[in-house]
């Protein structure tokens, strides 16, 4: 509305600016809205794909573990195995691929049983699911990937603080 100063032009004026130029709530979008809706729904599906990756690939691995051949305890050993790892969050096994000779069994087995009991086969999957959240922050990607070294290091440390000098230059 315009104040002239004499309301006789004020009320001709006010009624015809109010009438043409107020906008319409309906008919107006902030561009911000628009933006944040797709940045929403860009988000959504990153996550989506995150989660999507990680339960497919969950699901091949344990398909590919099916005829492991139980060792001991909670270790098994398979010919599909590349490398040592553990599998599971509540009933963690041991993998180890078939042919290792006994002194790198015991070191890796030991390495493995460091990941149990610093309990990493629980932090690695929240760290994955931080990552999940907010995969698009490169900051977190690196945090994941410092995350996944330091743990693997600090597994080893824990068992080479256990051995001698001879068993550690073997290790």
């Amino acid at each position: 509305s315009v104040s002239t100063g004499i309301p006789a032009v004020n009320s001709v004026i006010n009624p015809i600016i109010e009438s043409s130029f107020t906008p319409d709530p309906s008919y107006s979008v902030n561009p911000l809205q628009v933006v944040a809706i797709l940045g929403s729904y860009l988000w959504l599906i990153g996550l989506a794909v995150m989660l999507i990756y990680t339960v497919v690939c969950y699901g091949l691995l344990r398909r590919k573990m099916r005829f492991a051949v139980k060792s001991e305890g909670n270790i098994f050993e398979s010919e599909n195995v590349g490398s040592p790892f553990i599998l599971g969050i509540f009933r963690p096994k041991i993998y180890l691929p078939f042919g290792m000779d006994d002194d790198t069994q015991n070191n890796v087995v030991a390495h493995e049983n460091a990941h149990l009991k610093r309990r990493d086969h629980w932090i690695k999957p929240l760290g994955f699911l931080i990552l999940a959240v907010y995969w698009f922050n490169p900051l977190v990607w690196i945090a994941y990937i410092l995350l996944c070294r330091d743990i693997e290091m600090a597994c080893d440390e824990k068992v080479c603080s256990e051995m001698d000098e001879t068993q550690r230059k073997k290790y």
